[in-house]
């Protein structure tokens, strides 16, 4: 064989080599999702059914969703559905009440939330209104031969004081609730979905995997535990409210110790807080439960941009998602 016919039988072996391996990459184009209803108790939700190509039956992926306010969350769904589609898998997004095509089924949970910030610090004023008139009655009368400016700094501080309790107060109650939308109206309909797509003839049942980003994440966690799910991701659950709620802190440390499904912990570097992933890994370890964790490099350039990695980031986290699903939802 010449020169001038080794570079081409290397040309042709090279170009043809290239076609082999682009066609054999799963793709992640867009996929045209069918929306779903479904029960959860006397209220109808709906949802986004992603499927891949053929009758089945296919391991399927049960998305929570996060909770901004006014989005829908297709954006979401549109990025991260084709990715489990490409390797075979059904991706199911139910919408929860209050939210996207579900928004007439009940409160959006922000707004919730919101209003009982607003009533526990109206609640508190009173309280806190009258602690603050007596202490500095009594201050004014401790400090009456002291300098004035004495006395003024004196109330500014109780003024300070006042005000981060009241605050503080409103967080509390914020908080409780949060917890208490989540593992209830909020549970409800993530298992009410569950119970849909276990009943879908095109689902392998013993193969049905849980996942969930921000306010999602907290639900796949709160799922895990009353549901023997294949596998769990929780990207970023509870980033943005874990500092301020030590009352989802405790809950959440019971549900991974109860969990009834491995769980895969994810986030970037740059998200809000770290702490969920590290904390809820750790504690399902010293429980004896299966949990890994991994911290990406950031992702943007911003805390808000680290928490979109998870619909934005699909290329960097999927090989390792789907390592941890082959080990625990093929057997």
């Amino acid at each position: 064989m010449s020169y001038s016919d080794e570079m081409k039988f290397l040309l042709r072996s090279t170009v043809l080599t290239l076609l082999v391996l682009f066609f054999a990459r799963p793709s992640t184009a867009a996929v045209a999702p069918e929306t779903v209803s479904f029960q959860s108790g006397d209220i109808t939700l709906h949802g986004l059914l992603y499927k891949p190509e053929g009758n089945g039956p296919f391991p399927a992926m049960l998305y929570n969703h996060g909770s901004a306010p006014g989005m829908l969350s297709n954006e979401a769904f549109e990025a991260i559905a084709p990715v489990y589609v490409s390797h075979g898998w059904v991706f199911f997004a139910p919408y929860r009440r209050g939210q996207g095509l579900s928004a007439s089924a009940g409160q959006f949970i922000g707004t919730e939330i919101d209003a009982a910030r607003k009533d526990g610090l109206k609640r508190s004023f009173i309280i806190f209104a009258t602690t603050f008139l007596a202490l500095t009655a009594g201050l004014l009368l401790i400090t009456r031969k002291r300098r004035v400016w004495i006395r003024s700094v004196g109330i500014a501080v109780l003024a300070v004081i006042t005000v981060g309790a009241g605050y503080s107060s409103g967080t509390r109650v914020a908080a409780t609730e949060m917890v208490r939308l989540l593992e209830t109206d909020h549970l409800n309909d993530q298992l009410a979905a569950y119970e849909w797509l276990r009943m879908q003839d095109f689902v392998q049942t013993e193969r049905i995997a849980v996942a969930g980003n921000s306010f999602g994440g907290i639900e796949t966690v709160l799922g895990a535990e009353r549901v023997k799910y294949c596998a769990a991701i929780d990207a970023a659950g509870g980033a943005e409210s874990w500092a301020g709620a030590p009352p989802l802190q405790s809950r959440m440390i019971a549900a991974v110790r109860n969990s009834q499904s491995p769980i895969f912990f994810f986030q970037a570097a740059n998200d809000y807080d770290l702490a969920p992933s590290r904390i809820l890994s750790a504690a399902m370890n010293d429980a004896g439960k299966i949990a890994e964790v991994r911290i990406y490099p950031p992702f943007g350039k911003s805390a808000a941009g680290g928490h979109s990695f998870t619909w934005l980031g699909t290329s960097k986290w999927a090989e390792d998602v789907f390592a941890f699903l082959d080990d625990y939802c093929n057997s």
